[in-house]
């Protein structure tokens, strides 16, 4: 019997260059967000989804069917997060329009909220900005390097709030060709 914090899904793998490096790589990072065992599975091979080895071993290609399992704490959250970035061919673009850039992390940083049942709040400038709100972020203007904090209540907010700011931290809400500080 399939327990309350064990999911599953199948998505098929529309990056045309397949589960390549780069894909691998923000795969196990992103993965590593997250609390739960993460199991991915291509073509009857299994490997764990927080090891960029194991990932590479399992050669997904375009058009492949690949299965993620989740199981534990936050196992609902990381399968919704980790689809959405399968979804997305793994935030690997390489041909990024300079003018949608800042709308498309914006997005993408409401996407990962809204897979947490809990009120998130961005902190920026000593503002408090409501994730889910649309009108909220009609002309919010900032950098995809800035600085980000969140103010989280509800349900699971210890859970969203790790794993959030785990996301920002690792810049997992932006392009390779944005992600580019000085620090």
């Amino acid at each position: 019997m399939k327990s309350r914090n064990e999911y599953k899904r199948e998505l098929t793998i529309e990056n045309p260059l397949g589960f390549h490096v780069r894909p691998v790589q923000r795969f196990a990072e992103l993965a590593q967000a997250f609390e739960s065992d993460i199991t991915v599975e291509i073509d009857g091979r299994e490997a764990s989804g927080k090891s960029v080895m194991g990932l590479m071993s399992l050669g997904g290609r375009h058009g492949a069917t690949i299965i993620i399992k989740t199981r534990g704490e936050d196992a609902r959250q990381a399968l919704d997060i980790i689809s959405y970035l399968i979804e997305e061919d793994f935030f690997v673009e390489d041909d990024i329009e300079p003018d949608n850039g800042s709308r498309r992390h914006i997005e993408r940083l409401k996407k990962f909220a809204s897979c947490f049942e809990s009120t998130i709040k961005l902190l920026l400038d000593g503002e408090e900005i409501n994730i889910s709100s649309p009108e909220a972020f009609e002309n919010l203007e900032f950098c995809p390097t800035e600085k980000i904090d969140f103010h989280v209540t509800g349900k699971d907010a210890e859970q969203a709030c790790r794993v959030l700011q785990k996301l920002v931290d690792y810049r997992f809400y932006i392009e390779d060709a944005m992600n580019t500080t000085s620090d």
